[in-house]
């Protein structure tokens, strides 16, 4: 599904550490796929505020959310693990991206989890797609 690669300004790929903690252990003893969404969540929005893409987002009055996301689990993380992010975007329709992410635990390079996401731009006064501005495309290298 993916490719891959701390946290950095770049505008084709973007990383970002992330560290199982207590409260993340379901009664399996490992970290709850709950915790996967939000990791994808909290990593796209980092990506997007390294490279001035959220504050133009505001600008023009609008808002990502989720149409359809996929998520690929392929081995569990435990209380401790060390986990990198990698997040990139990888096309545009007129008011949707597509943004993929990898988590792989640090200390083994064995990937936890993938993703696919497709986030549709929202006017968020009218609750209606907005054609995404050039000047959000043109802060993230499409790969």
């Amino acid at each position: 599904m993916a490719v891959v690669m701390e946290e950095n300004a770049n505008p084709m790929k973007f990383e970002k550490l992330f560290k199982v903690t207590p409260e993340m252990i379901d009664e399996n003893k490992h970290m709850n796929n709950v915790w996967a969404v939000q990791w994808v969540q909290d990593i796209s929005i980092a990506h997007s505020d390294s490279v001035g893409a959220t504050d133009v987002m505001y600008q023009f009055g609008c808002g990502w959310m989720i149409h359809t996301q996929f998520v690929e689990y392929k081995n569990q993380a435990f209380l401790g693990d060390e986990i990198r992010g990698t997040t990139w975007v990888a096309g545009y329709s007129k008011v949707a991206s597509v943004r993929k992410c990898r988590f792989e635990r640090v200390s083994d390079g064995k990937v936890v989890f993938e993703s696919e996401t497709q986030w549709v731009l929202m006017d968020m006064k009218k609750g209606r797609p907005f054609a995404i501005p050039q000047e959000i495309k043109d802060r993230f290298q499409v790969k």
